[in-house]
């Protein structure tokens, strides 16, 4: 996957934002930044950082996220996608009847739409603190692994 530089640094090297029509991921500048940032805190580089705040699309480790804004821009929300082919239709039924139990001890949501089955996890962006929101993306990420590693 080829990454490219989408956040471009000003002179005083704050990162701005880059054309609407390039621009795949709809946050405001804030979040972008703080995106990039978290992405940095994960290791990745520069040019990583900068193509997940463009895309809102991420790999930790194996795991694939995607990243949305609330519609007024009062959250994010994090997307760890599942492989379709990790569950059959009752293994997809029975992640979406343990929603209660999901959502009441880990913060987080399981739904099975048209790219497949996710878990869906909420971050508050009122206080944007980029090492826990780093830490909770790779606990996000490592729960999806560790759900589909129990079904092999």
């Amino acid at each position: 996957m080829k990454f490219g530089n989408t956040l471009h640094p000003t002179k005083s090297g704050q990162p701005v934002t880059p054309p609407a029509a390039l621009q795949e991921f709809e946050a405001t500048r804030e979040v972008l930044v703080l995106v990039a940032e978290v992405m940095l805190l994960l290791g990745t580089t520069k040019e990583v950082a900068r193509e997940v705040a463009r895309t809102g699309r991420l790999l930790i480790g194996e795991q694939r996220l995607l990243l949305a804004c609330a519609p007024d821009d009062s959250a994010l929300i994090a997307s760890a996608l599942l492989d379709p082919a990790w569950a059959n239709p009752a293994a997809r039924r029975a992640l979406l009847q343990a929603n209660a139990q999901l959502l009441l001890s880990s913060g987080v949501v399981a739904t099975d739409g048209y790219g497949g089955p996710s878990l869906m996890r909420r971050w508050p962006l009122a206080q944007p603190q980029p090492v826990a929101l780093a830490r909770w993306l790779r606990e996000l990420a490592a729960f999806a692994t560790e759900i589909q590693m129990k079904r092999h």
